[in-house]
């Protein structure tokens, strides 16, 4: 039997995606008997029975991990944790504003309610930026919008972008630099927002996203030889396809891109991707990382609080 190219092309196709299953089915079962694990604050490879890290003197674990551990390192690779969390995050806060927004509309849901907007007052009930109650002193909704989205449709395109985009940074730069970077320039890019439109309602994670799409332009100048400059080059090419988009589709803040976008290619100017090997370093980060999740956490505290005023 003769067939045509374009089956002959199909069946290539197919049978690369199949072995490239395969090998990450592969992959997934040498990490879970793999004897090594990755120290978290300077990544270097390790025994998995060390309890403190022989490079840079960080305590690893208080217990060795299991063969259950290693099966969830590999579901949950360190890499990528932040990545996973708060695309958890993201999707959990959808939920509830679907509900409430729902509960407003006296229990009806409806495919404009799901695929077009939740209405403005659930979101600003939640911590969406809004430039009156941010004059009166809620500092904390330049934070809390960036874990709220609009939409079904809105939810899923930035959690695609995250989900692609977020694994290689959180790689690169190590999971506390990566957390401190999303939040410090999802802040960045509603302030810039608030100063262009204080009085419009504004939700997304596209403003960190962009954040860390400048910081990986900076790291591409940075580091202008061989890969850096493949890795800037596309990177510049996803900022402006992503800026004329929200130039051509209406009802996008693209001054909160443009804050994430200058934002993230400052930190990268600033912050080197290099791994902390010093006791110092490393706690620093940790320090920043920790004083990044208490502000998202009290400001979302604060939102809480204030929900039941904005009724």
């Amino acid at each position: 039997m003769v067939l045509s190219p374009r089956t002959r092309w199909k069946l290539k196709r197919y049978q690369g995606e199949l072995e490239e299953r395969m090998e990450r089915a592969r992959g997934f079962f040498k990490s879970v008997v793999n004897k090594q694990r990755m120290c978290p604050a300077c990544r270097a490879l390790i025994d998995r029975k060390e309890k403190v890290c022989p490079l840079c003197g960080e305590r690893v674990s208080e217990v060795s991990q299991a063969g259950f551990g290693r099966a969830l390192d590999s579901i949950l690779p360190q890499q990528a944790r932040y990545t996973t969390i708060l695309l958890s995050v993201n999707v959990f806060l959808f939920g509830l504003m679907l509900l409430a927004s729902i509960q407003a509309r006296g229990g009806e849901l409806s495919g404009n309610l799901l695929f077009g907007s939740i209405d403005v007052v659930t979101l600003v009930r939640f911590g969406a930026k809004y430039g009156f109650l941010i004059a009166e002193g809620e500092w904390w909704r330049f934070v809390t919008p960036v874990f709220l989205h609009g939409s079904l449709n809105h939810l899923g395109f930035n959690s695609l972008v995250l989900f692609d985009l977020g694994p290689a940074v959180e790689g690169l730069y190590g999971p506390h630099k990566f957390f401190v970077l999303y939040i410090a320039t999802g802040a960045a890019s509603f302030g810039l927002s608030y100063l262009w439109h204080p009085t419009v309602p504004s939700v997304g994670a596209s403003g960190a996203i962009f954040g860390l799409i400048g910081v990986m332009i900076a790291y591409g100048y940075r580091n202008r030889r061989g890969a850096g400059e493949a890795v800037r080059n596309m990177f510049v090419r996803w900022a402006l396809y992503m800026l004329l988009f929200g130039l051509i589709v209406p009802g996008i803040d693209n001054a909160a891109h443009i804050g994430g976008l200058v934002a993230g290619i400052g930190f990268g100017t600033v912050v080197s991707d290099l791994p902390e090997v010093t006791h110092s370093g490393i706690q620093m980060w940790k320090i920043l990382r920790a004083v990044a999740f208490l502000v998202v956490l009290f400001g979302f505290i604060m939102v809480g609080l204030r929900a039941g005023a904005l009724q």
